[in-house]
């Protein structure tokens, strides 16, 4: 009977052994892929941050968006290798894309510009940038800017025509606003710190307490239980955030009172756990310390707790044999970059139990951005010298990469985002953080209190655990970085266009010499050739043959070609409507350019008026059906100077330099040889116009013999409209469609294996005109009312040499901010503003 029992008390003992070391290996093994996915994130897969910086904040119709593009990567904020191709786009309201540019950045990113057309519709725009592989992300976090457009609709006297109209509709709008504001409820969100309430515990809770509107409240409240007796007591400050202590009991309901209004109201507090953990952490500075609690026996044991920044790991504790309840470790900051950390607990089988934000300010990381000029104010057109300078730890001079911009101070606004504030907190928390300038304009404790609070009830949006460690983020990615134009599509059945084919593809482009190229597909079909470096537009033909042996042996091939920007399915986070009691902020700036565009009129009427009769004698129902569904086809979309011939008297037995000479802007020339040689020159422009017939280009000798009853439509291209067609379009592009392709219900017709198309280089930004008042000029005469003093996206600060740089005022007194954004050479963003005043002599 021993023997029997210490057999059983032996076999027991084993069995537990083998059960201890089976669990922790089953422990190790589901910390070791939380870690190494970690590591293959930042070392394989790190993101793509992209900022922009604008000459302005705001804007009017007819003027034009200036921007620098930054492209980094998202984890040391350097230079991003993976990525050279960004995209800016501007949208409205319903999210449908006005102007798009593709650009390729060169160190650290590309300048752009934007154009407002006159006829721009007034409302609240948004400004979007991102590269292609940032739409890996579930959820992307685009860089995104609101644009306000302020509609002026200036008449011959100066006047806006919608003025005294839109005065009404103010009052009105206001009367609504304050209406709804008092039927609307509010809201109250908790955020328990690290996750979950947990009872017989003291817990640490986070609220949000907002108005209808989103906008925060600042007022004073109670945690109650369900007997109304008092709990503890809590303020909310900035933006609505509040946090409150207080020991959670067991079978216990508890409420946030709040007095709004003179009413109070009561919202029920998130039922706690009975059995969890709390993590809780207090930023000192210089030091994290951070604190794990549970109510589990033995609960700790086997637990770990990761810190990461921006998905570097910083901190790493496996708690082995911890039988107490709680643990209390201590973390230094000396070492660490800037930027929000994230810290998780995870349970012993590996699954995420709590986590918990802050916001990391290494003293070391201080840099300091110098932005001096010569004097503090000056006269009507007088050269102004500035210099800049950057400095680090103990004056350490940095290089670096930055813009400037210099702009009256009526343009601009306080709560927009800068480079430091999107990199270090926007871009990882989502893009949703209000204000997030309010966080860096200063050091105090209040601020400090604030933005803890803001860590508090946020939670980390570049990647989740629970999916970063499932099998599927190491997929293929459906988007790879782009080093270049990538011309890719997939080839499949003619008639069945879900059917792939495998096939070998030969791409051929016609730009100067012939290139020509080949490659076999995937199974899927798919191909890619590339990258190309195109500054101008090449006209591209795609072949496909059968690959291999097939089935039947006698299968068309159709040819499917990838968009030439990529579709965007990215939630809309910003407020997307123009408050029109803001007008009244903005009348400051509204007066500067109602100025500067009567003067533009004044010196230059043509260019106005030719606007206005052409949109006049061209707006007809026939016009507008084109527009829809031709524009949508079209290279370049819609034409702001299109012809229709049949609108128009003229003789039927013409040509289409006939028709020209009644172009506004458009002259024609004549040969004097017999029949006369005719080319069309654009105003302003020095070269021929390029001629292109329903998409090809062609001389004047063809647009000579197509008559006048053949052209359906004519567009007029210019300035920026014709600057995707690149240096073959520097004088303009007249495009004519003839009537073959008038049935546009028509699908157009495809050719089996053959598909021809043309790629669009990328965006070539136009130079800003800024004058030099030291060299008299006849054009000197007009009177300079420009907004936009000065715009430089490409300033390099490098081997302890800083930039002297000037520029020359207008004839318009008032502040104007010097604005410099960029990042150093060791990936710290840093701005700077400086104000200098302009008077009359």
């Amino acid at each position: 009977m021993k023997i029997t029992n210490t057999f059983y008390r032996f076999s027991l003992v084993l069995t537990l052994q083998f059960l201890t070391c089976y669990v922790q290996a089953q422990e190790t093994d589901a910390f070791e892929n939380i870690t190494g996915k970690l590591a293959t994130y930042v070392e394989k897969t790190p993101p793509d941050k992209v900022y922009v910086q604008t000459d302005k904040d705001r804007y009017a119709n007819g003027e034009t968006i200036w921007f620098k593009t930054y492209v980094l990567d998202g984890i040391t904020h350097l230079e991003s290798f993976k990525s050279k191709v960004v995209y800016v786009e501007l949208l409205d309201s319903e999210d449908n894309i006005i102007e798009q540019r593709k650009l390729y950045t060169g160190h650290y990113g590309a300048a752009g510009d934007i154009p407002l057309p006159e006829d721009l519709e007034e409302g609240s725009y948004l400004l979007r940038a991102y590269t292609k592989y940032m739409l890996n992300d579930s959820v992307p976090v685009l860089f995104q800017k609101e644009i306000p457009v302020w509609n002026l609709g200036l008449n011959s006297k100066g006047v806006s025509e919608n003025q005294s109209k839109q005065k009404k509709s103010d009052n009105e709008a206001s009367e609504n606003q304050i209406a709804q504001k008092e039927e609307d409820n509010h809201l109250v969100q908790f955020f328990p710190e690290g996750g979950h309430l947990v009872t017989s515990l003291k817990n640490v809770m986070g609220l949000k307490i907002t108005d209808a509107d989103g906008v925060g409240m600042a007022l004073r409240g109670n945690i109650v239980d369900g007997n109304g007796k008092q709990i503890a007591p809590f303020r909310s400050f900035e933006f609505g955030l509040a946090a409150v202590n207080f020991d959670v009991a067991a079978n216990t309901d508890y409420y946030a009172q709040i007095e709004i209004n003179g009413i109070t109201e009561k919202y029920p507090v998130p039922t706690p756990l009975t059995k969890g953990y709390v993590l809780q952490l207090t930023n000192h500075g210089g030091h994290l310390v951070v604190r794990v609690t549970t109510n589990i026996s033995n609960g700790l044991d086997g637990t770990l707790l990761l810190g990461h920044l921006r998905g570097s790991l910083i901190f790493k504790r496996l708690e082995r044999n911890g039988s107490d309840a709680t643990y209390v470790t201590k973390l230094s900051t000396a070492q660490l970059d800037d930027g929000v950390a994230h810290f998780t607990l995870f349970a012993p089988n590996g699954e995420p139990v709590c986590e918990r934000l802050t916001f990391i300010e290494n003293t070391k990381n201080k840099v300091k951005l110098s932005v001096k000029t010569d004097k503090a104010s000056y006269g009507f057109r007088e050269q102004v010298a500035l210099k800049l300078a950057v400095e680090g730890d103990k004056g350490k001079s940095l290089d670096g990469r930055f813009s400037m911009s210099v702009s009256s101070g009526n343009s601009l606004e306080n709560t927009t985002p800068t480079i430091k504030s999107w990199l270090l907190l926007n871009s990882d928390l989502g893009g949703t953080v209000e204000n997030p300038n309010y966080f860096f304009e200063d050091d105090s404790k209040a601020r400090d209190y604030v933005l803890d609070l803001l860590m508090l009830t946020h939670g980390w949006r570049r990647f989740v655990w629970k999916s970063l460690m499932a099998d599927t983020v190491s997929r293929e990615l459906t988007f790879e970085p782009e080093k270049g134009i990538m011309i890719g599509g997939r080839t499949t059945d003619f008639d069945n266009l879900y059917q792939p084919l495998r096939t070998v593809v030969t791409l051929n482009t016609l730009a100067g010499n012939v290139h020509q190229e080949n490659m076999v597909t995937n199974t899927q079909g798919k191909f890619s050739f590339g990258p190309f470096m195109l500054k101008d537009t090449v006209e591209t033909v795609v072949k496909a043959e059968l690959f291999g042996i097939t089935k039947k042996g006698n299968e068309k091939i159709g040819i499917q070609l990838d968009a030439a920007f990529p579709e965007v399915k990215a939630s809309k986070l910003l407020k997307r409507t123009l408050d029109i009691s803001a007008k009244d902020v903005a009348e400051p700036y509204l007066k500067e350019v109602r100025c500067k565009q009567l003067n533009d009129f004044k010196y230059d009427p043509k260019v106005t008026r030719l606007d206005e009769a052409v949109a006049k004698a061209k707006v007809k129902t026939r016009k507008q059906v084109i527009n829809e569904k031709l524009s949508s086809k079209t290279l370049y979309g819609d034409a702001r100077n299109r012809i229709i011939p049949d609108s128009i008297w003229k003789n039927p037995i013409g040509t289409i330099f006939d028709l020209l000479y009644d172009v506004p802007g458009v002259r024609v020339f004549e040969g004097l040889v017999f029949p006369p040689s005719q080319e069309a020159f654009i105003q302003g422009a020095l070269a021929p116009a390029l001629y292109l017939l329903d998409g090809v280009e062609v001389n004047s000798n063809v647009l000579q013999r197509t008559s006048l009853p053949e052209v359906l439509f004519i567009d007029v291209l210019k300035g920026p409209e014709a600057s995707m067609y690149g240096t073959r379009g520097s004088g303009g592009v007249i495009a004519i469609y003839t009537k073959s392709g008038e049935n546009f219900d028509e699908t157009p017709e495809r050719s089996p294996g053959i598909a021809n198309f043309t790629i669009p280089g990328f965006y070539k930004a136009r130079e800003f005109f800024a004058p030099n008042y030291a060299v008299s000029k006849p054009k000197h005469e007009k009177p300079d009312y420009r907004i936009t003093l000065d715009w430089k996206p490409e300033i390099n600060i490098d081997q302890n040499k800083n930039p002297k740089l000037s520029f020359y005022t207008g004839d318009t007194s008032g502040k104007f901010v010097v604005r410099v954004e960029g990042i150093t050479e060791d990936g710290k963003p840093v701005s700077a503003r400086h104000s200098l005043y302009v008077k009359e002599d």
